[in-house]
């Protein structure tokens, strides 16, 4: 008797943990799908995040607990990567947008600047890796050559 006893309460032991997995399974599942619903429309455009997506939706219809938690994990690090860095490019765009604006350096650095815009521009869509490379290159600066003083002339003239 005592045995039988052990035996239904282990069983209904098992049952709860079954009940509280498959409903911890059906919560990835939904927070992986709000994922999908949220960035599908977002992701147009831009390969690398689309690939992603896709993963993230596979992953909510045909996986396993264990690879939709990691799916999950690695597409949040993948996202706030990507998220740090198109702030960083919206600020360096404001950035070059004003320089641009006051027409610092002259025509020179007003070309240089308004390139590094158009690049910063089409960077959104780029890779995570890519969007870097952009965003650190279009971090250099325009140096004006000097203004020639009026008695300069006469030195580069050869008087």
């Amino acid at each position: 008797m005592k045995i039988i006893a052990l035996l239904v309460l282990a069983n209904l032991g098992f049952a709860l943990s079954s009940k509280e997995y498959d409903e911890h399974e059906r919560l990835v599942t939904w927070r992986l799908r709000n994922i999908v619903n949220k960035y599908k429309y977002l992701a147009t455009g831009n390969a690398e995040f689309s690939r992603w997506i896709e993963k993230v939706n596979n992953a909510a219809a045909r996986s396993n607990l264990e690879v939709k938690l990691d799916t999950e994990g690695y597409f949040k690090v993948y996202d706030e990567q990507r998220q740090l860095l198109e702030d960083n490019i919206t600020q360096r765009l404001n950035t070059l947008r004003s320089l641009i604006s006051l027409r610092k350096g002259g025509k020179r650095c007003v070309r240089f600047y308004q390139h590094q815009e158009n690049e910063l521009k089409n960077a959104y869509k780029f890779s995570n890796q890519k969007k870097e490379e952009v965003f650190v290159n279009s971090l250099k600066k325009c140096f004006a050559p000097p203004a020639i003083q009026e008695y300069d002339y006469d030195y580069y003239l050869g008087y």
